[in-house]
């Protein structure tokens, strides 16, 4: 059988309430585990790297796999597995916020979600030998972030197997809308797009906006959203708001919404929309990841006759106007729920691929790219006839991806509550943006040390690891807490 350390930052707010749940949560039929809690003695911020180092130091004769794991970070589902991998792996599939006691009682995981793509951190799994390998944490992160992300970057550097998603350049045509007068117009000329909202159907499009529409007392809240694609009277699709979320929104046949919003958008850069609609739920996506998801108990609302409108909300109406300011490509809808390997086949290559041929199992009902027409028609590229007049519309082909490697950790289906303080979850989903001077300060080490990482890693982690240790003791008996100087 295999042996399990799980090494954790001491604190005493958590203990009791993690060792209890942990031993709920985990089966130990394949495995024997121990929680070893390192307590820090020291004046300066938490060293999380630090303590994972002299935890593993201490106890890397008598296991054979770690996982090192943040104490406020308590596993709320079955999924969650912390038997042996033979690749360094992050268990927290999404994380979220809760106050003691509400995760005992978990049914609905749509609202969990992941800091960022990269996240490494809270939950990893590792072989020994991997540990090693990398010479384990640095110990130069003093206080809240990137300690996670050195160890990532440890092991790109020592080649250990992670996960490579290689990005393919695109190309693709677009319109840029100005704000007040520009728009596209679609009047229906068949059933299969006049009807195709009534029932299960997807949107897909990319969107670029450099900044959030205006909103305020004073503000022409005509314009308090930038509407992409959708139709108006109840108005459904895809829009940004002036918090700079992206949102869905449909209805039901009693008039009743269904709103699904991500996380704040990146401005000034290109990206990726789906709203996915079935008779069961509503979902969202960006940039191919599923952010948001409602379920839908109702019919949907008929349309008719109503127009579709690209880059506007209702430029007939006195209100809902919501004229866009960004550009705008490559806008598809589909009488069918479109399948995760769809979006992503759309994602990496576009509604059409190099040769022409549609990446979808079944063609489009309607697909403008911007790339044909003539005067003020912009032609419906799926062959059913449904062209589009523009308005005071500038056209334009840019690369909208460029071709990239990107290395992910391997990630297991676990779904954690942060039960920590929330200002710091907010941080670490906010890494890049945050004003926080302990991120700051780690933020400008890792930095220095990027360049000449080989060397780093050499000089910097488990061979460097100083302490002395000042008590340790059993809690629970087959646990216990080892107070350390740092």
């Amino acid at each position: 059988m295999s042996r399990l350390a799980v090494i954790l930052p001491y604190d005493e707010n958590h203990i009791e309430n993690f060792t209890n749940h942990f031993k709920q949560m985990v089966d130990e039929t394949d495995f024997y585990y121990k929680l070893c809690f390192l307590k820090q003695k020291s004046n300066r911020p938490l060293n999380k790297g630090k303590l994972f180092n002299i935890g593993f130091s201490l106890l890397k004769n008598q296991f054979d796999y770690f996982c090192f794991h943040d104490i406020d970070l308590i596993p709320v589902s079955d999924e969650c597995d912390y038997s042996h991998s033979d690749k360094p792996t992050s268990l927290i599939r999404g994380l979220m916020p809760m106050e003691f006691g509400d995760h005992e009682d978990i049914e609905d995981y749509d609202n969990f979600d992941v800091p960022y793509d990269q996240h490494f951190g809270g939950c990893i799994l590792m072989d020994k030998k991997h540990y090693e390998l990398v010479n384990g944490h640095s110990n130069d992160y003093w206080g809240l972030g990137y300690q996670d992300i050195d160890l990532l970057a440890r092991m790109i550097t020592k080649e250990i197997p992670l996960r490579s998603v290689i990005e393919k350049p695109m190309t693709k045509t677009f319109a840029t809308f100005n704000g007040t007068t520009s728009r596209v117009t679609i009047s229906p000329k068949n059933n299969k797009i006049r009807k195709v909202t009534d029932k299960n159907f997807s949107i897909s499009l990319w969107f670029n906006v450099k900044d959030v529409p205006a909103y305020g007392a004073l503000t022409d809240n005509n314009r308090c959203e930038y509407f992409l694609f959708g139709r108006p009277g109840y108005h459904m699709g895809l829009s940004v708001t002036h918090e700079g979320l992206l949102k869905g929104v449909i209805w039901d046949k009693d008039e009743n919404p269904y709103v699904v919003q991500s996380k704040r958008i990146t401005f000034d850069t290109w990206n990726h929309a789906v709203l996915v609609v079935d008779m069961d739920s509503v979902k969202l996506y960006l940039n191919n990841v599923l952010v948001s998801k409602r379920e839908l108990d109702n019919k949907l609302k008929k349309y008719g006759d109503e127009n579709y409108y690209i880059g506007v909300g209702n430029p007939t109406s006195s209100s809902w106007k919501n004229f866009c300011k960004g550009s705008i490509g490559e806008i598809g809808i589909w009488n069918y729920s479109l399948s995760e390997s769809e979006i992503s086949r759309i994602f990496d290559n576009g509604v059409t691929d190099k040769n022409g041929n549609f990446t979808t199992t079944n063609l489009p009902t309607g697909f403008w790219d911007f790339n044909s027409g003539y005067d003020d028609i912009v032609f419906d590229m799926s062959g059913h006839n449904n062209n589009g007049i523009i308005h005071h519309l500038d056209m334009g082909k840019k690369m909208i991806k460029t071709s990239t490697e990107r290395y992910l950790p391997y990630r297991r289906n676990g779904y954690y509550a942060y039960i920590g303080d929330i200002n710091n979850l907010s941080k670490i989903r906010n890494y890049k943006e945050s004003s926080d001077t302990q991120i700051n300060n780690n933020r400008n080490i890792f930095n220095k040390k990027i360049n000449n990482f080989e060397q780093v890693v050499q000089k910097d982690g488990l061979n460097s690891t100083r302490f002395r240790i000042v008590k340790r003791e059993n809690y629970q008996q087959k646990h216990e807490i080892i107070e350390v100087v740092i």
